[in-house]
């Protein structure tokens, strides 16, 4: 058996990724990653049985490196410094890989979508809602629904981080405190 080459594997998901920014899921297909990766077809069925096989693992891995690496080390602290930290972390990530974002966003509502993809999806935002219901217990994050209080900063987070790309504002100490700021008194109590 073959041992798979690293490079290659990164050069495939950059492929998949960049072409996704450039045509969409749905126009993707194996040859066009095979092509732009610089490898032949038969070389990709290699590394993934499938485009959705690919897809699949590519998102497991933006979200393991972008959101779910962070959790573990940050258990322990209070709730506003875990919220803190989460923001900080996801506003950087999103800004330093935007088209890994637009392709996650595409990815996440495409049928291709894996069970277990989900539950990585569904383990990150568990967490924030658990965050949340700690809050409210402790009566520092206002009593509303959390179908309320996530998509605020969801939205808020993922808005944010657009604009400063678009305007080409580089993300400092002090832009993510005050948004964070921003966001904490939207949602204390």
């Amino acid at each position: 058996m073959r041992l798979k080459d690293d490079a290659k594997i990164e050069a495939i998901f950059n492929s998949a990724i960049e072409l996704t920014e450039e045509i969409g899921l749905n126009k993707l297909t194996m040859s066009a990653i095979a092509d732009k990766a610089n490898i032949a077809s038969g070389t990709l069925y290699v590394y993934f049985n499938s485009k959705e096989q690919l897809l699949n693992d590519l998102y497991k891995r933006l979200i393991s490196e972008g959101t779910l690496s962070l959790l573990p080390a940050i258990s322990h602290l209070p709730i506003k410094q875990q919220l803190f930290n989460i923001w900080s972390n996801v506003l950087n990530f999103r800004m330093a890989n935007s088209a890994e974002v637009a392709f996650m966003h595409e990815f996440r509502y495409s049928p291709y979508l894996s069970d277990d993809a989900k539950m990585m999806d569904r383990e990150f935002v568990l967490h924030i809602l658990k965050l949340l219901d700690a809050g409210k217990e402790e009566l520092i994050v206002k009593d509303l629904s959390n179908d309320i209080l996530l998509p605020l900063m969801y939205g808020y987070v993922d808005n944010l981080a657009r604009h400063l790309v678009y305007k080409n504002i580089g993300l400092t100490p002090e832009i993510i405190r005050q948004t964070f700021t921003i966001c904490w008194d939207a949602i204390k109590a």
